[in-house]
Parts: C-alpha cells; sequence; structure tokens
C-alpha cells in the first residue's frame, strides 16, 4: 500500500515544483500540500473504501485549485497552465470517476462532476457525463430535460437536445413533464432554424436549407410530438398546458390553433375545453387591434367587441354544460376583467360581473368561493339591503366560516340592531364546524366589548363550556377582559372556577400570572400559588414554567433566594428526560444573566 501511495504522490511532484518554482506556493506550503495528499491517499488504499474518504480528497483538490486561481490573479502569472491547473483538474476528475465506479447509483456525485467539468469548460467530457449518467438513472425525467437543456443552450447542439430527448420519452412514455419539455425543444429548434433561413435567405442561400428543415419550420414535427403526449395521457388539463409552451414564441399561435382544435375533438364536453375555446379571440387580440387602426376603428372598439364575443361563447358555454365548474371558468373571466380595469369602466363590469355571478346562484351553481364576492360587489355599487341579505343567505347555506364572518362583519359596519347581531353571532357559532368557530368566537369578544360590555360576560359563558380549542383561548380572553373591568378579586374567583373545571392550561396560568404582575405591588404569595399550578398541571413537559418561577424568587422583592435551589431540584425530579437537558442549558444562561448569590450557582 505504502509504495502505490508513493508512487501516486511522485506522479504530483513535477505540478509541485512549477508552482514553487513559479512563485505560486512557498517551500513551507508545497510540504503541507505532500503531506495532505499523502494522508488522503492513504484513506484511499484501505481495504473497507469510504465514500467520505473520496469526497474529502476531490474538496480539497477543487480547494487547492481555486487557491492557485487566485493566486495567478493576484500575481499576474499566467504560466504553466498546463502542467499545474490542468494536471490537478484531471486528477479531480479521476477522482470522480473512482467514486461514480463504487456508488453510481449517487445522482449527486454525477451532478457533482458535471458541474465541476462546466467549470472547466470540458464540453465533450460533459456530454459523456451526461450519457453515462442517462444510462444509469434512465428513469429520472428531470436529468433527461437536463442535460437536453445544456445541449441546446450551452453546448449549441439543438440535435443531440432532440436526440437525448426522443430517448428520454421512448424510456419514460408516462412522463407528461417530459413529453411538455420536447414539444418545447421541438419548438426551439422551429425557432433556431427561423432565425437562420433569415439570416441565410438576404444572400439568396435558400438551398442550403434541407426538406428536414421545412418540415420543422412547417410545425409538423412539434405537433407529432404534441400528438403523442396526448394519446399517451388522456387528459384535458393536460393538453391545454402545451399551450402556455407555445405563448413563449412568435410563431405559437398555429401551434395552440392545432391544440384547440384537437381539444374539441377529444374533450368536446369538458368545461375546460369551452373555458380555453371562448378565450381563443383574446390570442389574436393585438392583431385585431393592429387590424382596426389601419382602418380608423378605435382600440376601444375593438376591444369591447372582442369581449362580446368572448361573454357570447360563455353564455353559449354556460348553457351546454350547466355545471358549477363551468360557471367558475365564465365569473372568472368577468371579475378578472373588473379587477384590471380602468375607473371609468368599473362601474358596467361591476354590472357585469353581478348579473354573471347571480345568473349562477338562480341555477344553482354558484360555489362558495363566488358567494362573498357577490356580497362584495353588491356592497362596493351602495346595495346595502340587499348585500346584507344576500350575505345572510349564503352563510346559512353554506354554514363556512368565511361567510358568517363576512356576513357578521357587514352587519356590524352597518350599525344594525344590536339584538339582530348578537342572535346572528349565535346562530353562526352553532352553525359552522365548532374547529374553524374560534374566529367568530374572538369576533364576538372584540364588537361586545366595545358594543354591550355588560353582555359580554353570558357571551363568554357560553363558549368556556366548549371543547378545549376553543374554551382556552376563550378563557384567557375573558381574563383580560375582566380585568380590564372589574377588580382584581373578581379575577381570581374566575380562576379559581376555571381551575374547578379541569386542568389549566400554560396560556392560562401565564395570562393569570401577568394580570397580577401588571398591578403595582403584587402579593408573592399569590405568584407563587399560580406557579404551584402550572408545575402541577403541566410542569413535567413545561422548561418554561420552572424558569420563570426561579426568576421571581431573585427578581420579586418578597421574593426569598433560597427559594432558587429548591425550585431547581424540583424541576429536576419532575421534568421527563426529555426536557432535562433543555432545562439545564437554559439554567446556565438564566445564572449568568441574573444576580444569584454565589452559593446558588454550584446547582447548576
Amino acid at each position: 500500500m505504502a509504495e502505490l501511495v508513493h508512487l501516486r504522490l511522485e506522479h504530483t511532484l513535477p505540478e509541485l515544483e512549477e508552482m514553487e518554482r513559479i512563485g505560486l506556493f512557498p517551500k513551507n506550503e508545497i510540504k503541507s500540500v505532500i503531506k495532505k495528499r499523502s494522508n488522503l491517499e492513504y484513506k484511499l488504499r484501505r481495504n473497507q473504501k469510504r465514500k467520505e474518504d473520496f469526497l474529502k480528497y476531490i474538496e480539497y483538490e477543487i480547494a487547492l485549485l481555486s487557491l492557485i486561481e487566485k493566486r495567478r490573479e493576484r500575481l499576474l502569472c499566467e504560466a504553466k497552465k498546463t502542467e499545474i491547473d490542468t494536471s490537478i483538474a484531471k486528477r479531480i476528475n479521476r477522482l470522480f470517476k473512482a467514486v461514480i465506479s463504487r456508488y453510481p447509483e449517487d445522482e449527486k456525485l454525477w451532478l457533482d462532476q458535471i458541474k465541476f467539468c462546466k467549470r472547466m469548460k470540458w464540453f465533450d467530457t460533459i456530454s459523456a457525463l451526461h450519457t453515462r449518467l442517462l444510462q444509469v438513472h434512465s428513469k429520472n425525467p428531470s436529468l433527461w430535460i437536463m442535460a437536453a437543456k445544456w445541449e441546446m443552450e450551452e453546448n449549441r447542439s439543438p440535435e443531440n437536445a432532440r436526440q437525448i430527448l426522443q430517448r428520454g420519452v421512448l424510456i419514460n412514455s408516462m412522463s407528461g413533464i417530459l413529453w411538455r419539455e420536447y414539444f418545447r425543444m421541438e419548438l426551439m429548434y422551429t425557432d433556431l432554424i427561423q432565425k437562420r433561413r433569415a439570416i441565410l435567405e438576404p444572400h439568396s442561400l435558400k438551398s442550403v436549407t434541407s426538406e428536414e428543415d421545412d418540415v420543422v419550420l412547417s410545425g409538423q414535427v412539434a405537433n407529432v410530438v404534441y400528438d403523442k403526449a396526448v394519446e399517451v395521457f388522456d387528459d384535458v388539463e393536460y393538453a391545454l398546458s402545451f399551450i402556455q409552451v407555445c405563448l413563449d414564441f412568435d410563431f405559437g399561435l398555429r401551434h395552440i390553433e392545432h391544440i384547440l382544435e384537437d381539444v374539441e375533438k377529444r374533450f368536446p364536453d369538458k368545461e375546460e375545453t369551452l373555458d380555453a375555446l371562448a378565450k381563443k379571440p383574446l390570442l389574436y387580440i393585438e392583431e385585431e387591434i393592429k387590424k382596426g387602426k389601419e382602418t380608423g376603428i378605435k382600440k376601444k372598439t375593438t376591444l369591447d367587441r372582442i369581449n362580446g364575443e368572448i361573454h357570447k361563447k360563455y353564455e353559449e358555454a354556460v348553457k351546454k354544460l350547466p355545471t358549477e365548474k363551468m360557471w367558475s371558468f365564465y365569473i372568472d373571466y368577468v371579475l378578472d376583467l373588473l379587477n384590471s380595469a380602468k375607473e371609468g369602466k368599473k362601474l358596467e363590469l361591476q354590472n357585469t360581473a353581478l348579473s354573471v355571478i347571480q345568473a349562477a346562484s338562480e341555477v344553482n351553481c354558484l360555489s362558495v368561493q363566488y358567494c362573498s364576492e357577490m356580497v362584495d360587489l353588491l356592497f362596493e355599487k351602495g346595495d346595502v339591503d340587499e348585500g346584507l341579505s344576500t350575505a345572510i343567505t349564503h352563510a346559512r347555506k353554506f354554514n363556512k366560516i368565511d361567510l358568517w364572518y363576512k356576513c357578521l362583519t357587514y352587519h356590524i359596519q352597518c350599525l344594525r340592531d344590536h339584538d339582530e347581531i348578537y342572535k346572528l353571532l349565535t346562530e353562526a357559532v352553532n352553525a359552522v364546524d365548532e374547529m374553524d368557530s374560534i374566529t367568530l368566537w374572538k369576533l364576538g369578544v372584540h364588537w361586545l366589548s366595545l358594543s354591550d360590555p355588560d353582555k359580554i360576560s353570558v357571551f363568554f359563558e357560553s363558549g368556556i363550556k366548549r371543547r378545549k380549542e376553543i374554551s382556552t383561548p376563550l378563557k384567557e380572553m375573558y381574563l383580560e377582559q375582566l380585568a380590564l373591568r372589574r377588580d382584581i378579586s373578581d379575577v381570581r374567583e374566575l380562576y379559581k372556577r376555571f381551575k374547578k373545571m379541569g386542568s389549566l392550561s400554560p396560556v392560562i396560568v401565564q395570562k393569570m400570572i401577568r394580570i397580577e404582575k401588571a398591578r403595582l405591588s403584587a402579593p408573592i404569595k399569590k405568584l407563587r400559588k399560580y406557579y404551584e399550578d402550572g408545575i402541577h398541571e403541566f410542569g413535567s413537559e413545561n422548561v418554561d414554567i420552572w424558569l420563570d418561577y426561579m426568576k421571581l424568587e431573585i427578581e420579586h422583592p418578597g421574593g426569598e433566594s433560597t427559594n432558587y435551589g429548591v425550585i431547581y431540584w424540583q424541576a429536576k425530579r419532575t421534568l421527563k428526560p426529555d426536557y432535562l437537558k433543555e432545562f439545564q442549558a437554559r439554567v446556565m444562561d438564566l445564572t449568568t444573566c441574573a444576580q444569584v448569590p454565589s452559593c446558588l450557582l454550584l446547582i447548576s
């Protein structure tokens, strides 16, 4: 083993001698490099070779190469690059080959080697690596796409890129993204041929274009790729996803036409098909505006005509397919128009949007998400009574938290009758899923605290009997509200009630402690009692309660420093093992920051 290591090191001596001779590294650094390489070589010669040893060697050599490049830049020295830099780079590449031959399943190793080769601009090596990588990891579509993209964009070889994706879709015929990227690649190739022909044609060199180029230019190849893809994936959304790819190219419209014709034949009764066909005039909007200007027609007139055509197609679509999904596509379109409209056009579009939404509601094809939009539109128009009536109707119909919240919010903002709002609030918290109802409870608390503080206790009392997820935050708010309006004795009585009702949660105990501490002279006996309550209820799994208790004895004027150690040992006995390490670490921080008597620091 030693002889092989020495042989390897001898091979590196010429580059090291050159590094010293041209002044890149002094003699002591050269010795350090030899020593480090010797250690790394010995690790690679062990019987049980480890991936980590190869990676450390590669990491060291790459760092060395980077250091050489920096020193060359600083010293303005370009001499002996082949003998030094290239020699080290080739050694790194050999190390990559060695580790990959042992661990070919590790994709990251392949990608790291490719990244290194890109740095060295070894394009032929990268192409060969891609070929080997795809042989080993042939079922990973992203690797095929990566390789094809590199061939197309960096190696300037569209032929190689197309061949890679052709093989990729043969092996991974069920990969939707691979088919779509193959389609994109063919469009990129068409774009390249078009630009090439544009340069050649002015010089009367049309004869150099091949028959294959004409097939590509006509769009036949890309259309065949699309056709094959949708034969594999019989899905309308997937088919329409190719349109987005086409939009990146100036000539994409002809391919979009092909896709829409195909989709109309394959999926004539799908909502997505009718939606795409309705929006088809938008593809030609710039062209129509240009034609209009040439004939003296204003842009606004052209846009109104196109939007009229689209509305007509949507009206036909919802008659043909009167489904919630189809109406949703129609509503989305009119809302998009409204959101992008100028101020002078908004009123007209608000009426249009309301008309469409109400039409969907009348045939029971309005989804929940648009009920909220409908209410907002009515209020924006100033139809307050109809807006409130609609809000209640849809809130009761769907019993969704968002609809009830909006309904109550608008009633509160419009200053409707107090009893009416309270009745709606009570109905709402009982109608929605209880797990979601806390938002409505909080809204009710906020509203009652401002409008009818005397009634808020009744509201709280109905809430604290609910499940823990609802009652716990309400109990916390109840204590806070009572502290603002009543004497501390009333708050303490309420806390005692909570204690009798069942186990206390950390937020309730902490809230009571904060309320007591907010007073000018918080009695330490009371505070100790709350901490003891917390320790009893959740002290085995809560580090904060112990640390806060210890700080109380240090910081409170009535505290006793001797209790600090008592609490510490009590915590060590009570806390579960999983929490002890965190407790010990935080006690160290506490004793460092706080002014703890030196005799007490011994406990930690």
